[in-house]
Parts: C-alpha cells; structure tokens; sequence
C-alpha cells in the first residue's frame, strides 16, 4: 500500500486527492480515497481577456494550496498538476513559484491530452470492463477520449465554463440573444472536433458532478450519491432555462451549485448540452473517479 496526494489546479478549482493505492488479488492497481478536498478558487476569471492570472485569482489559489500542503508533504509520493489556466497564462512561471513557495511542490504543467488521459484512467476505475466515452468539462478546456480498459481516442478543445463565461455570457440574468450566441460558440467549438460516444457515456469534474447533485435535489455535495447517478440532455435543457434567468446570488441558492461555482455554472452547462448533442447522447453518467485518481495510479505505477 502506498499513500499519495495528488494536487490538481484548474482554471475554476484546485483539488486534493489523498488516497491510498493498492494492488488487487489480480494485480489491478485500486485507489481507496482517504480525503478528496475541492477549493473554488476561480484561478483563470480574467485571463482569456488579458493573457495573464490575475493577482487576486493567484493569492486565492495559492491560499488553497496552503491549506494542502501538510497532506502533500506527509504521502509517499506527492504531486501537483496545472491544466488549462496554466497553459494559457504569460505569467505562469509566476504563478508556479508562488505555488511552490506555498507548498514545497512546484505544479507539473500538462496537456490536453494528458489531461484527457488521467481523465480516462480514473474513470475507468468506475466501470471497469465498460467501453466508454469520457467527458470531462473544465473551467478552461474540455476533454473527450474514447476506450476500454486503454485510450483509443482523445482531443482535448479549448472551451470551458469559464472561458465561455468570460467571453460570451458574462454576469446573469442572461438575456435570450445572448444564450444563444454561447450556445452556437460550445456546439461550434465541439462539433469541429468531430466528437462522437461509443459506450457508455461518463461525465467527470465539478460541472458534472454539481449538475448531478443539483438535479438529484441535494443542497450540498455528497460524492456518495453522485457517484454513477444519471443526468439527461432533457435535465441540462430544462436547468439551462432556469439558471439562465436568474442572477448569480439567485444562481447560488440552487441545489448544491453555491456562491463560488455560482458564476460560471450556466457556462458550464451550456458545454455540457453541447457534449451531449454533438455525440447524439440522451444521457450521462457521472463519476466521481476522474482526472485525480488517474494521476495517483500513474504516480505509482511510474
């Protein structure tokens, strides 16, 4: 048994896996959670306008990272990983050493298609055997990879809840031109990929899991009951009318959405209607193994 953390920062949320990774009796490395830590720090509110983190996202996030450090410091084996924001930031190196200074680990930049991959392998811990299609919906970036047991396809596009929110639909109530506009840039942006599911459909990370909690009728997130729930495109369509008419302290109120992830869940569910259109999908199910399990599995197996 080897305990790890693993620090994921993206562009909406920084998260904390601490988990304990096992070998099974047939030699199948598992990931027995041990804490799983989510901080809504809004890391890239800003930077599709300037190119840059903003010194207030940074302070936030860093803050965040603080908080992580003992846990990290205390695995056998640690790490951190910096997805969109990160890629797309001009000051990134900043950013990193300011993170580093917080928490004694400087942030391991990866791709799309790595991102896509981590996605993969800790979705697959959640239907194992199953041939599935991933979609992960981030604040700056959306992964989609195809596979089994293994990757057999991945892209990874540069949308996301909040580089949709930023760039067209900014604070709510939104009005009905503008909705659409955003919606014609998501099924734009998704359908040049040529996306398409083949088996299961599993949706992971924060707009997934919190649409389900929301749909679900939960007012705080409980992983347990999210885990394998189903959403429908019906869902989605129906809670983008509703949020979209609302504003963010209203938005806030509902379900298990809250005042962080308030203002750019709309964005996110505009992402996730597109997902589920360009891949003919009638529904998802959502999975809270994802991206950071994937990580912790390679951590060990590397």
């Amino acid at each position: 048994m080897t305990r790890v953390a693993v620090g994921d920062i993206g562009t909406n949320t920084v998260r904390l896996l601490v988990a304990d990774v096992v070998r099974s009796a047939v030699g199948d490395l598992e990931v027995d959670e041990v804490e799983v830590r989510t901080e809504v720090v809004g890391l890239g509110r800003g930077l599709h306008a300037t190119g840059r983190l903003q010194p207030d996202a940074i302070s936030r996030t860093v803050t965040a990272l603080r908080s992580f450090s003992a846990a990290l410091a205390e695995a056998d084996h640690s790490i951190l990983v910096a997805t969109s924001a990160s890629r797309d930031a001009l000051n990134r190196d900043e950013f990193f050493d300011a993170a580093r200074a917080a928490c004694g680990i400087r942030p391991s930049l990866i791709s799309g298609e790595q991102e896509a991959g981590y996605a993969f392998a800790g979705a697959v811990q959640a239907v194992p055997g199953e041939r599935i299609t991933v979609v992960d919906i981030g604040g700056g970036s959306t992964e989609f990879v195809t596979g089994t047991n293994y990757v057999e396809w991945a892209v990874s596009i540069d949308i996301g809840s909040v580089r949709l929110t930023d760039l067209h639909l900014g604070d709510g109530p939104v009005s009905a031109g503008v909705l659409a506009q955003a919606r014609s840039v998501a099924r734009h942006n998704i359908g040049a990929a040529e996306v398409g599911a083949a088996g299961r459909l599993v949706g992971v990370a924060g707009t997934c899991t919190t649409v389900a909690g929301t749909l679900l009728g939960l007012t705080y997130h409980d992983r347990e009951r999210t885990h394998l729930s189903t959403i429908t495109l019906d869902d989605v369509q129906e809670l983008i009318a509703r949020l979209s008419a609302l504003d963010t302290a209203q938005i806030a109120r509902v379900g298990t959405i809250g005042e962080k992830r308030a203002p750019v869940i709309l964005g996110g569910l505009v992402v996730l209607e597109a997902s589920l259109l360009a891949m003919g999908a009638a529904d998802m199910t959502i999975s809270e193994r994802d991206l950071l399990h994937g990580v912790a599995i390679a951590l060990v197996s590397t």
